[in-house]
């Protein structure tokens, strides 16, 4: 009989991490879409920095914020989305920038580690911002395609 909640439980988490992860996938790929050749080089530099990597954090730590999971689980979903969205990159892109600033001995005296942590914090922002606001409606998230696209960034609420 538990095995069968589990089931669906499974279920459930699958569902969320496909619809997550389709969401955040569509931002990178419209915003390399979006940009013309000569632009690209911005959008993949943008792509591999701090607050790229808090966006997709916070983005889906607030997505799952409602399922109670586990360390573990938590990082399994993680693990699952960012390596869907850059293949077998993804994941150790994301918790190198969070390895980074947890092994800083002392952010005041590093400026490269500050900024690094006040971009990754605005990330942060940036994504819980777009999956409160898109609830159900994940599909629909864009400030990451801002982003990406622009280098502006939109004032999380």
């Amino acid at each position: 009989m538990f095995g069968l909640f589990k089931q669906k439980n499974d279920k459930q988490l699958d569902d969320v991490i496909m619809r997550v992860g389709s969401a955040l996938h569509k931002q990178v790929r419209s915003a390399a879409d979006k940009v013309n050749q000569a632009n690209r080089k911005s959008v993949f530099k943008r792509m591999d920095d701090a607050l790229t990597a808090g966006y997709l954090f916070g983005y889906v730590q607030a997505a799952f914020a409602e399922y109670s999971l586990t360390e573990k689980e938590m990082d399994a979903c993680m693990r699952k989305i960012f390596n869907g969205i850059f293949p077998d990159e993804g994941y150790s892109y994301v918790m190198s920038q969070i390895d980074l600033l947890n092994n800083a001995d002392d952010m005041g005296l590093n400026m490269k580690i500050e900024e690094i942590a006040i971009n990754f914090g605005q990330g942060i922002d940036l994504g819980e911002n777009d999956a409160k606001v898109n609830g159900g409606g994940l599909e629909v998230a864009s400030s990451l395609l801002l982003y990406l696209s622009s280098g502006r960034i939109r004032d999380a609420d």
